[in-house]
């Protein structure tokens, strides 16, 4: 399906009955990273997969700002009407999603973000020296704009009033101390572990997730 957002068209996938649960993809991927989850999330909720623009089968450029795709969000949910939907947000996805949930805390229902970090501290010195500079330098635009935009200001997150779950590998190039300091300062935020996982491995393309999901969302 396409729906025009900001004046570009996103591309997205929706399946299933219930409440309204919406899947965003990191940089670099698209909504293609959850089509093993897709259909058994479906059973339990209206799944919504979002191709943000310039990802996927999306129109524009990617944005040159995490405020644009917040902005696109925003409007994504306003204008298929969607009430307070679940969000599960994946690296950028997820900051995404933490920004949202900031800036209009009553627009989201609960979220769980994965592998996200919200300063330039949170991330491993080799991952930042080796992919990451790897990807700057060859003007990679969706890495200019997670290391030269990725922050929260920490009094931000303390505006956040859904519960947020903060996932993060135990084997991620993120800290794990990292994630358990900014989950401490969402008032209703927690910190999940995934063990033995690294940044994407029990995300993209994985069934792993579909249990976390599920409980933090019943609860």
């Amino acid at each position: 399906m396409i729906i025009k957002v900001n004046g570009v068209d996103l591309y997205y996938q929706k399946l299933g009955q219930g409440q309204p649960l919406i899947l965003l993809h990191g940089h670099h991927l698209d909504g293609g990273m959850y089509s093993k989850v897709i259909a058994p999330l479906s059973l339990y909720y209206t799944v919504y997969t979002l191709d943000m623009r310039g990802h996927g089968l999306s129109g524009g450029d990617g944005a040159e700002h995490y405020q644009t795709e917040v902005e696109d969000l925003a409007v994504f949910i306003k204008e298929l009407g969607l009430e307070q939907p679940y969000v599960f947000g994946y690296d950028s996805g997820g900051l995404v999603t933490l920004m949202l949930a900031s800036q209009q805390p009553d627009i989201l229902g609960k979220a769980v973000v994965a592998g996200v970090f919200i300063d330039g501290r949170g991330i491993h010195k080799y991952h930042y020296l080796t992919e990451g500079v790897r990807r700057f330098l060859r003007f990679d635009h969706d890495s200019r704009v997670e290391l030269t935009e990725s922050y929260m200001e920490p009094e931000s997150l303390e505006q956040i009033k859904i519960p947020v779950l903060c996932v993060v590998g135990e084997n991620d190039w993120v800290k794990v101390e990292h994630v358990r300091w900014y989950s401490s300062l969402i008032p209703n935020g927690r910190l999940a572990l995934m063990p033995r996982q690294t940044h994407d491995s029990y995300v993209v393309d994985s069934l792993k997730i579909l249990d976390l999901i599920k409980d933090f969302c019943k609860e």
